[in-house]
């Protein structure tokens, strides 16, 4: 039975592709080194967090670069990413995405931006994220030394990423307070919700997986008492700090921003339509992931909120 928990990591053969993913798997930076012979690779990778574990595989392979007319058709998008030109796909290249469909959910492309055609390579692939949705699109820019100088082609491919629903990592960037790092690539992978994942069972701290209430919460409390409740006595430390972050930072968002984004949400697009639902908050994430981090924080709180209203 097909499993979709592959990888795929796609790159020209001169790009480090197998060193990115070892930096992935142990959590390090990236090391500058010559690509490897290996025109592709089978990497299985078993993630282990606090609260869950899932059998993972990357499937590295190279691409090719594309023709000229796929080139200029890349460029002009790049140009105006709210278009979506229709990409021309052959049929070998149809029947490869719908074989990988069924295995793979998360895709990190890997160029170097000192070779700006290679970013073209993208272009397949674009369509198989949009007639797939793998549940991660990275878009990953690599090379063997930090690369200045190319602020607006990095913001043509910046932009483009957002409209298309990718995440840009710069990991070639000039400044030292950078937030691209190789960890976030790896937090991405981590985060989602893979078909192998198996809750740990004795992760105290972790989500729930049953609706039995908390002995320590009394549900029937009133919420107009004058008396407070205890915290949950097995609540460690950290986990009411992160609580105390949250309420603070939602106490700074503004609501009628709330408001918007619940009727963006759940008005303008049908309840029925849960497809197009996933596909808003993926991209929401996206945007989120690309701003500084306390903007971020108030964003995802804002999302949380508005997330939240609906259940209510």
């Amino acid at each position: 039975m097909d499993v979709k928990n592959k990888i795929l990591v796609l790159g020209r053969p001169e790009i480090n592709k197998t060193g990115l993913v070892s930096s992935v798997m142990a959590g390090t930076a990236l090391e500058p080194c010559v690509a490897s012979s290996e025109a592709s690779a089978q990497i299985a990778w078993d993630i282990d967090t606090r609260y869950y574990t899932a059998q993972t595989e990357f499937w590295v392979d190279s691409t090719e670069p594309l023709s000229t007319a796929h080139t200029e058709l890349v460029q002009n998008w790049l140009t105006s990413p709210s278009t979506r030109p229709s990409i021309p796909i052959d049929t070998s290249t149809h029947e490869l995405h719908d074989s990988l469909s069924t295995l793979v959910d998360a895709i990190v492309f890997v160029f170097d931006p000192r070779d700006s055609t290679s970013f073209t390579d993208i272009l397949p692939w674009a369509q198989f994220a949009i007639d797939h949705e793998p549940s991660i699109l990275l878009c990953v820019a690599v090379s063997d030394t930090k690369v200045g100088g190319m602020d607006g082609q990095k913001d043509e491919w910046f932009d483009w990423c957002v409209q298309m629903g990718w995440e840009w990592v710069d990991l070639t960037d000039v400044d030292p307070e950078s937030e691209y790092s190789v960890e976030r690539v790896r937090d991405a992978l981590v985060a989602n919700e893979w078909a192998t994942m198996v809750p740990k069972a004795n992760s105290k701290t972790g989500p729930k997986t049953d609706h039995t209430p908390d002995s320590n919460v009394d549900i029937h409390a009133d919420s107009n008492a004058d008396h407070t409740p205890e915290p949950a006595i097995d609540a460690p430390p950290e986990q009411r700090d992160e609580w105390d972050m949250f309420d603070k930072i939602a106490s700074t968002v503004d609501p009628r921003r709330v408001t918007e984004l619940h009727q963006r949400l759940f008005t303008q697009t049908p309840q029925s339509d849960m497809s197009g639902l996933m596909s808003q908050l993926h991209s929401l994430r996206t945007e989120i992931a690309q701003l500084d981090p306390e903007t971020a924080r108030t964003r995802a709180a804002e999302l949380a909120l508005a997330l939240g209203k609906h259940t209510l």
